[in-house]
């Protein structure tokens, strides 16, 4: 790592440090539900306290992306039908959407096509779950959402290091991740872990984060990585949303056989039998795009 490297990281590492913590309200949520103790009226006497997050929470409740025959009017019969983790995850979702919906743009990063990207991505991953068996639906819906929360970080806390690895990455054909390395010494990706650890997500969602790009460094990667990963290669193999790599998708080989399941096919035709049914998913989740 160069001297001009090195620095950068550990200016980085220091705004890191000092980045805003997510709102208390959504902390508590996070900790409350993962106390086994914590009932279901607790959970709704917290959420119920903020307003505008309990309007959010509802309006995607009431959605097509649920798509439940009755009204859920209030937060407790949402926790009742969703389940508490579903509330945590999406308490989480529409904060951190809110949080980062605008900013500073580029002609290589759009922000509205960004989000376009990161929300097909957690729909394919819940999509995937389910069709696959993985007991993560919800959990996978978040890690798409998050999965490259390091951008949004980079371009507002190091916009002129982002902005050359973006235009690194145009002029010589290689990744944002590849071109970041060498102009920061850090990815998005590693970013964004650090990101998730200091708002103490649970560990496989910091894992889906910081790897989705490159799983060689886990023995045994979590099904929530797996499918970050592959709900990634599926997004952008459609072209769905933008969120800054002008290179073609990448699918790892031994995640492509997990979900080959022993067939002999190529990783176009397996993306393009993945994506069966994603347009309609979508269409359900146009929720999200409102928040």
């Amino acid at each position: 790592m160069s001297q001009d490297q090195t620095q950068n990281l550990r200016r980085l590492t220091e705004k890191i440090i000092q980045l805003p913590t997510l709102p208390t309200i959504v902390t508590q949520l996070i900790s409350l539900v993962g106390d086994p103790r914590s009932s279901a009226r607790q959970v709704g006497q917290l959420v119920s306290t903020d307003q505008a997050l309990t309007v959010k929470i509802l309006k995607v409740a009431n959605s097509a992306f649920y798509g439940f025959s009755r009204e859920i009017a209030t937060v407790q019969l949402a926790i009742v039908v969703l389940g508490l983790e579903m509330v945590k995850n999406l308490g989480l979702s529409v904060t951190v959407l809110k949080r980062f919906s605008s900013g500073a743009e580029h002609r290589l990063f759009d922000r509205q096509q960004f989000w376009e990207h990161s929300i097909s991505c957690g729909v394919a991953g819940k999509m995937l779950a389910r069709r696959f068996g993985y007991r993560v639906a919800d959990q996978a819906f978040v890690a798409g959402i998050l999965h490259d929360i390091g951008k949004l970080i980079l371009i507002e806390y190091f916009a002129d290091e982002f902005i050359e690895a973006l235009e690194m990455a145009e002029s010589e054909e290689i990744t944002i991740a590849q071109a970041e390395e060498r102009v920061l010494g850090v990815t998005h990706a590693e970013v964004g872990g650090w990101l998730a650890e200091k708002w103490n997500l649970p560990e496989s969602l910091v894992e889906a984060i910081s790897y989705h790009h490159d799983l060689s460094e886990l023995d045994e990667p979590e099904p929530i990585v797996l499918l970050t990963h592959i709900s990634n290669a599926l997004i952008r193999h459609r072209k769905i949303g933008n969120s800054g790599d002008q290179q073609s998708e990448f699918l790892d080989p031994e995640v492509a056989q997990v979900f080959k399941r022993e067939e002999d096919i190529s990783n176009e035709e397996l993306l393009e039998r993945l994506g069966k049914g994603l347009e309609e998913e979508l269409e359900k989740a146009s929720i999200f795009s409102e928040l």
